[in-house]
């Protein structure tokens, strides 16, 4: 077989980096670890409604709790650990970050990306994306970076070019802002090479106006549906967004520029505001400011954020409040989760299914899951059958945010519980050996109770223990097959009601 001069730096190069995974794997796993508790009792120091309350906070302020951060939450308070998880950079997330040194194609710029293979950099972005949700303290970032990646969402298979450009949006626009002014991410959105392509803007020219994203960044990003736009905005701010282009060719292919050749440089009347002839790229800078300044963008922007943190039907009452606080902080999204949190909304919300990604993550996080060689293409599949494969919902809209869209396809959820208890997902790890060093007992009613307070936050009421113990039986911890049982009857916990709706 021939092998040519590209094709040897290829191979060489993915083995250089193999190697190197394998070493920051390791030493983050090592660190990792660490924090594995000597004990799974529930912590001492809080009484039941504080430890409601710190666990409905982990797991929708992030993706649920890896063991021992409930009991390190518990010490240091609900607002503290509210407080914590809104300054991400005091953070030391020194096991995440040890692990992803070993992506090779995620750091590249668009030019180098745009040289290398699609499915290398679609497992090194998924690597990316998952290994942070799981290992990451920055939790609540983290989540953040989900939703507004819904929220501007980019359909991964748009083209061929499409994975490229979402690393660099996932990289350049969603993480840097995920928790900082709203103003600055919609611009940084506007101008995403990623988001012009996916919308089609890149087709939006002087004489033969697209839509499409003046019509989406309307309805979706901003004022909402009802937003008070007329059909006659869209198109006057579609002709104010022609000429939004990305390089094609040459040194700076696949980035941003403005093609004044393409630009319709006429007078212009949107929202009510009228647009002087001859202002260029202006047009749509300026309206860009008039959208996130308009009350139906804090009206719309409070309303997502309530239901994804509180309730699949938001409270009015507190979407007021937020979209208030966007007004009053300049779209500041801290102030506006600050307000969310410690509402008697969140005190009180009801039970919220976690959506597939969510909930696939929770599981591993609560069980101490670590990734290697393999594990993203194996979650991925999980992913898909669950039906939340990472940016692969084509519609502008994002994956919903209800439970309605994910209740009917819970199977796939009780396999993957009993497919990672069994040790049966490619790559994945779980220290079910030092979990049952931690829970401190010889039977297996006292593991199940262990393995309660882990995966629920709370004991098990009468009846669940019940069950679980029948089917667990009462053979000893060191046989076999009451280890096969045992993991099952976890499993379980993990597919239940109680640990779905959190």
């Amino acid at each position: 077989m021939t092998i040519s001069r590209r094709s040897f730096l290829h191979i060489s190069t993915l083995a250089s980096a193999a190697i190197a995974a394998s070493a920051c794997r390791a030493v983050g796993r090592e660190v990792s670890q660490r924090d594995l508790p000597a004990s799974l009792a529930l912590p001492t120091e809080a009484n039941s409604s504080t430890l409601a309350l710190l666990t409905r906070l982990l797991n929708r302020g992030g993706y649920g709790p890896r063991p021992g951060d409930l009991d390190h939450a518990a010490q240091m308070g609900f607002t503290a650990c509210l407080e914590n998880q809104l300054s991400p950079d005091q953070i030391d997330d020194s096991a995440c970050e040890i692990t992803l040194r070993n992506l090779t194609y995620y750091p590249m710029d668009i030019t180098q990306l745009l040289a290398q293979e699609i499915r290398d950099v679609v497992i090194d972005f998924g690597m990316s994306t998952i290994t942070r949700s799981l290992l990451s303290k920055r939790q609540l970032y983290e989540t953040m970076v989900e939703f507004w990646t819904d929220h501007f969402n980019i359909y991964l298979r748009k083209n061929q070019h499409m994975p490229f450009l979402k690393v660099v949006d996932d990289r350049e626009v969603i993480r840097p802002h995920a928790l900082g002014k709203f103003r600055d991410l919609l611009w940084a959105s506007a101008h995403s090479p990623a988001m012009l392509v996916y919308l089609d803007n890149v087709e939006n020219i002087k004489g033969v106006p697209n839509e499409n994203y003046a019509r989406e960044i309307m309805e979706l990003h901003s004022l909402g549906v009802h937003g008070g736009y007329t059909q006659q905005d869209v198109q006057e701010l579609a002709r104010a967004f022609t000429g939004w282009d990305v390089r094609r060719r040459g040194p700076h292919q696949g980035q941003f520029f403005f093609n004044v050749e393409q630009h319709d440089d006429g007078e212009k009347t949107i929202l009510g505001h009228k647009f002087l002839a001859g202002q260029g790229q202006k047009d749509a800078e300026q309206v860009l400011e008039i959208l996130v300044s308009h009350p139906s963008t804090a009206t719309f922007i409070a309303t997502k954020l309530v239901r994804r943190f509180v309730a699949d039907d938001p409270p009015d009452a507190l979407i007021q409040r937020v979209a208030q606080v966007y007004l009053s902080t300049d779209g500041d999204i801290k102030s506006m989760l600050r307000e969310i949190f410690q509402s008697t909304e969140f005190a009180d919300a009801p039970g919220k299914l976690k959506r597939p990604y969510g909930y696939m993550i929770s599981a591993m996080r609560v069980m101490g899951g670590e990734l290697g060689i393999g594990a993203i293409k194996a979650l991925h599949n999980w992913l898909s059958l669950m039906g939340q494969p990472l940016s692969l919902w084509p519609m502008p809209n994002g994956y919903p945010d209800a439970a309605s869209a994910w209740a009917a396809n819970l199977l796939p959820r009780w396999n993957f519980a009993l497919a990672l208890l069994h040790q049966q997902i490619d790559g994945v790890q779980i220290p079910l050996d030092r979990l049952f060093e931690a829970a401190h007992t010889q039977d297996v009613s006292g593991a199940l109770d262990a393995f309660a307070t882990l995966t629920l936050g709370h004991p098990m009421d009468s009846q669940t223990a019940t069950i679980l113990n029948n089917y667990a039986g009462n053979g000893s911890l060191q046989r076999e097959a009451t280890r096969h049982r045992l993991n099952e009857a976890i499993a379980l916990m993990l597919a239940s009601p109680a640990f779905q709706w959190m």
